[in-house]
């Protein structure tokens, strides 16, 4: 029997079904839970340095992060962005290591990390010589990188020149080596840039004048050679200076040491580096040094015809040629003074006193001046290598040396002045004893002056350095030679020895 007035109405199952789950709350599509984050890192950070931006870091987290918070403050100069968690700035103080607690934070929670940081109190860099110096077109120098980790170390450490980057403003003025060295090449002015890490140093080298290799004869001794600095703009006649480079050394060490070009370049003087001999060069300066000693090489005949070369190829006036000498080469002074006189107006002796006797009262050669000649002598107390009380020192040399005192003695007789000294302060370290009142009125004098230099003595027993004094040149640039000193640098020996020879 058919029913009348009703739809029929067909039901599916998979609706009923799904009717069925929603009751349930099995298509529920509100969000998960939120999770606090999970494994906060970041970088290892370096000791800091004051003054010094830090390079940022930046944490890893995995999960929602809110924001970032740290406990205790970080050091001054530090921030924490607590938006990225990025850490940043310049250290404004010294800060020991301590560890700080970062945190990553959302509503559910945090995770937390523990980072080190330390801060050092500023250190230094500086590129030696500082703030620069001239050099010829032809020269080389040294060029040393020094660095302390923080200002108060007692000294600081030379930087191996091949972990070192130079650079020049004008390499076709003067072009800086990887050995760190730096050669004149044109005339003009170039900024010489030394980069150390995040470290930089400039100095300022001037290429003014030639620096040029020569070589003569010399009976009995074949080929010797010298160089010699010519100033710009040469002429009428003009001074020279002899300047004897120490035992072991050499003409363009010397010249790189005792920075003598530059007085060159500014009084218009010739300097004339003279080449020792032997393997290792040295000079026979009487009691020492090396094989120019023992084979009793005539260092004497070879300046002699030096001058006799220099003389006949450029404008010297003859009446100012002084000798100046560092170490062996000063020694080699004091014998140019007793042999020479009549060609020399005077020397300048740093770092080495008389060969003529040994401290046990040895004589080594005779010592008659045709005049009284001028005499300065520069010394520091705290020389190891040539110590100023005389005796052996730690060098290569093994002799027992005059002292200083017992030098100026020997010259102060020879020069006809008392002994009563009138003092000039020229530094903290540094006083000069000038003994300049003749003796007897009525016979010829000279002045003899001594410079004795008592710095605080710091040395470093691990490299065997001293730093300000010590076997140097006042004023100047170290020797390359391993362990050398670094050179006081309160005064300059240069500007007083030419004061002392030119008055």
């Amino acid at each position: 029997m058919r029913m009348r007035g009703k739809r029929a109405v067909r039901v599916s199952w998979a609706a009923v079904l799904g009717l069925a789950l929603a009751g349930c709350g099995g298509g529920d599509s509100s969000p998960a839970p939120l999770a606090p984050p999970s494994g906060l890192s970041y970088p290892t950070i370096p000791a800091l340095v004051v003054g010094v931006p830090m390079a940022p870091v930046v944490p890893t987290v995995s999960g929602t992060v809110t924001g970032y918070s740290v406990s205790p403050a970080l050091p001054a100069g530090l921030a924490l962005d607590s938006t990225t968690g990025e850490i940043s700035g310049t250290p404004a103080s010294p800060s020991p290591t301590a560890g700080y607690v970062l945190r990553a934070s959302n509503s559910a929670g945090s995770a937390v990390f523990t980072l080190d940081i330390t801060v050092n109190a500023a250190g230094e860099f500086r590129l030696e010589p500082a703030p620069g110096t001239t050099i010829g077109v032809g020269q080389q120098i040294d060029l040393f990188a020094a660095y302390k980790a923080h200002s108060t170390d007692p000294y600081p450490l030379y930087v191996d020149s091949a972990q070192v980057t130079f650079a020049s403003s004008q390499p076709g003025v003067a072009l800086p080596s990887a050995d760190g060295g730096v050669r004149g090449l044109a005339v003009g002015s170039a900024t010489i840039t030394a980069t150390y890490g995040s470290w930089s140093s400039q100095i300022t080298i001037r290429v003014a004048g030639r620096f040029v290799d020569r070589s003569i004869a010399v009976p009995g001794q074949g080929t010797r050679g010298y160089s010699i600095y010519i100033p710009d703009g040469v002429s009428g006649p003009r001074p020279l200076l002899l300047a004897l480079h120490g035992g072991g050394g050499n003409a363009r060490i010397n010249a790189s040491m005792t920075l003598l070009d530059a007085l060159g370049a500014d009084e218009g003087i010739f300097i004339v580096y003279p080449e020792g001999s032997g393997a290792l060069q040295t000079f026979n300066a009487g009691l020492c040094c090396g094989s120019a000693q023992t084979q009793n090489v005539d260092d004497v005949a070879f300046v002699s015809a030096l001058l006799d070369d220099v003389e006949a190829n450029y404008p010297v006036d003859v009446t100012r040629v002084f000798s100046s000498g560092f170490s062996n080469g000063g020694m080699m002074s004091y014998r140019l003074a007793c042999a020479l006189a009549d060609r020399i107006s005077g020397i300048a002796a740093v770092s080495g006193a008389s060969g003529q006797f040994d401290r046990d009262g040895n004589a080594y050669y005779a010592c008659n001046p045709s005049r009284p000649i001028p005499i300065l002598h520069l010394h520091a107390t705290n020389d190891r290598n040539y110590p100023f009380d005389g005796g052996f020192g730690e060098g290569l040399s093994d002799r027992n040396f005059l002292s200083v005192d017992a030098t100026i003695s020997d010259w102060r007789t020879r020069n006809n002045v008392a002994a009563q000294a009138t003092e000039e302060s020229l530094s903290a370290s540094t006083v000069c004893y000038h003994y300049d009142v003749p003796l007897d009125p009525g016979l010829p004098s000279a002045p003899v002056t001594l410079c004795k230099s008592d710095p605080v003595d710091v040395f470093d027993p691990a490299t065997g350095i001293v730093y300000g004094g010590g076997h140097s040149w006042p004023g100047g640039n170290r020797s390359p030679a391993a362990g050398s000193d670094q050179p006081a640098t309160d005064f300059s020996a240069n500007d007083y020895l030419w004061r002392f020879l030119a008055r």
